[in-house]
């Protein structure tokens, strides 16, 4: 996806110094960079590669840093089934109505934005798996 998204913003800005710009180009990228969001939460959340200040972290005894890793997946969790469960419902509610983007491409939106509670709910077990495992006695 991301490959792709370079060559198409690559052609468009190309397109748009020869002659005009691609018509439904930019609105193509903006949805691959929503899906490209939403699909990566998760790996990125798995991989610990989000930024963190740990300057306060670094300095706890063990038992404190894994109560501050509950609090935070327990906050990541309560984020995660709220943007599942309200992104489902949106996502059906645009469905049955089917209401489209009013852009050139006509894109209906419950396909741009289905990825938002997708993408959320697998970050959702993710930080189940994560928050298992510190039960289960991993390192903070």
């Amino acid at each position: 996806m991301l490959i792709s998204l370079i060559f198409m913003m690559d052609f468009d800005l190309t397109a748009r110094f020869l002659y005009a710009p691609v018509p439904g180009m930019s609105e193509l990228t903006e949805i691959f960079l929503l899906y490209m969001t939403f699909l990566g939460t998760a790996w990125l959340f798995r991989e610990d590669g989000h930024v963190i200040v740990d300057i306060v972290l670094a300095n706890l005894i063990p038992r404190a840093k894994r109560v501050f890793a509950y609090v935070n997946y327990l906050l990541i969790a309560v984020t995660a089934l709220v943007l599942t469960c309200f992104g489902f419902l949106t996502t059906w509610d645009n469905f049955q109505r089917g209401v489209s983007n009013p852009t050139i491409l006509e894109t209906p939106i419950a396909i741009i934005i289905v990825i938002i509670p997708i993408g959320a709910l697998v970050l959702l077990l993710e930080v189940m798996i994560k928050a298992w495992k510190l039960y289960r006695g991993a390192e903070v």
